[in-house]
């Protein structure tokens, strides 16, 4: 191999693989340093994130028959998957930057990239991206733990690192499995025994009914910086090692087709999640299930087996992870009720008013409105009702799905009304706290933002599925319509 060539390939790998690392161990250090010091640490991170994202755009492409056959080499859905994780991770260090909250969100944000984008680069070594996934779940895992100063964040944690970890553990001896069914076809290990056993692990993981139990604990209890990591990073790559599952084993697709697995664990995972949101409770823990929701068009769009519905089905779990951070966010603004006005300054104002002896204005506000409009946003955008941004997202799984069979696209759409209006109506009501007026407007001003970019979604669903289109084209064991 030349220097070219070993520049070409090398170079985008390690983007990919150590700045994120690199920008995680930098962040640590300055993060120490006060509030300019946090504010460093996520431009670290975030240039981090960013040359990461490169990298996976400008590595070789593959052929889907041999991902293997040239090191440093991506197929089309992990350069996808990398992309996706990586703006993700950026968008959360940014909104925990804005928070001014304590916590090591942002590097261990760089650290569950860089590990989800070891399992996107694995190829078909599968066991070697099911232990990438399985690094990020212990490390969300740990920030739920440690982030939030009461115990619920411990419980939390200990219920998704016992639940997500076990999924992959599952994958992982599935993978095996898989090797062993090639070595003695017809022996005691069948496909179908593989395909039971990688689809408990897929259950696990990403938290498909019946198997969803941590799904509300972790999108309530913990901080949100661990909460968005789990739903809007950890979860996108496990469905992203689904698909190089099914491309470096052909074989089990036939059986998983034949089985109507993804269809009925969509169609369930739907109605659970609608069920969810309906019932009483807190905020977040109906957002988590709103989410997990939104999760069962993605694998209905999967079940179809077609390049039209697979390419809907990563169109809407990109608009997924947009959509989580801002319903997660948003919910954690409005429910956060400052104790005193002295915890609601920044740190740069509390020593400005101090050396001048001048003291804050408190005064009498609403507390979180623009996050309430940001939250009304992110859901009508998750909905899929025209021309909001969901409909980009549906449009292509619902199109898949009429052809295929009309009642999944009815129950589908129902299902979705049924957790727009339950999220709508569980917005909290008008309330007035005594703090300083400039309190939460940045973190809240940027989850409008991005609630603004999840509506304006819709307007592009020709640029976006063009691009999921040209990724699932290559995979051979799709069918053309």
């Amino acid at each position: 191999m030349t220097l070219e060539a070993l520049h070409a390939v090398w170079t985008p790998s390690f983007l990919s693989f150590v700045s994120p690392v690199a920008a995680a161990a930098l962040g640590a250090l300055f993060g120490r340093a006060g509030r300019f010091g946090r504010g460093i640490a996520a431009l670290i991170v975030l240039c981090g994130l960013t040359a990461g994202a490169y990298g996976a755009w400008q590595a070789p492409v593959s052929g889907l028959t041999a991902m293997s056959s040239v090191t440093g080499s991506l197929p089309p859905i992990g350069r996808l998957q990398i992309v996706i994780i990586s703006v993700g991770g950026a968008l959360i260090s940014t909104y925990h930057v804005l928070t001014r909250r304590q916590g090591e969100v942002a590097v261990i944000a760089a650290l569950v990239v860089a590990a989800t984008s070891a399992s996107a680069f694995a190829g078909d070594s599968l066991r070697v991206a099911g232990a990438g996934v399985h690094l990020a779940v212990l490390l969300v895992a740990m920030l739920m733990a440690t982030e939030r100063d009461d115990w619920q964040g411990g419980v939390a944690g200990t219920a998704y690192l016992t639940l997500a970890s076990i999924g992959a553990i599952t994958l992982v001896a599935g993978f095996a499995l898989a090797d062993v069914q090639k070595v003695s076809p017809g022996g005691l290990v069948t496909d179908a025994f593989v395909v039971a056993v990688l689809s408990t692990g897929f259950a696990l993981s990403v938290g498909i009914v019946p198997l969803y139990f941590w799904v509300p604990s972790a999108s309530q209890r913990p901080g949100a910086g661990a909460s968005m990591l789990a739903l809007a990073v950890v979860v996108p790559a496990s469905l992203g090692l689904m698909l190089a599952t099914l491309t470096a084993l052909p074989q089990l697709s036939g059986p998983i087709a034949a089985s109507h697995l993804l269809t009925v664990g969509g169609l369930l995972t739907a109605i659970g999640g609608a069920l969810g949101t309906v019932a009483p409770g807190r905020l977040r823990r109906r957002i988590g299930y709103a989410l997990m929701g939104n999760l069962g068009a993605v694998l209905l769009g999967f079940g179809t087996s077609t390049r039209i519905g697979v390419a809907g089905a990563l169109v809407a779990l990109a608009h997924h992870c947009l959509v989580a951070i801002v319903l997660i966010g948003a919910a954690t603004e409005i429910e956060t009720t400052p104790t005193s006005s002295a915890q609601a300054l920044g740190d740069n104002e509390d020593e400005r008013g101090r050396r001048l002896d001048v003291r804050p204005i408190v005064v009498a506000r609403e507390q979180g409105w623009v996050a309430r409009v940001a939250l009304v946003l992110g859901a009508i955008a998750m909905s899929g009702v025209p021309p909001f941004g969901g409909f980009a997202s549906r449009w292509a799984v619902m199109q898949a799905l009429a052809l295929s069979d009309w009642r999944l696209a009815f129950a589908l759409g129902i299902t979705s009304l049924v957790t727009t209006y339950s999220l709508l109506v569980s917005v909290p009501t008008r309330r007035f706290v005594v703090g300083p007026a400039h309190l939460s407007v940045a973190p809240e001003r940027f989850l409008f933002v991005l609630s603004v970019v999840a509506c304006l979604w819709g307007f592009l669903p020709g640029n976006i599925l063009d691009v999921a289109h040209a990724a699932t084209s290559q995979l051979t064991f799709l069918k053309p319509f």
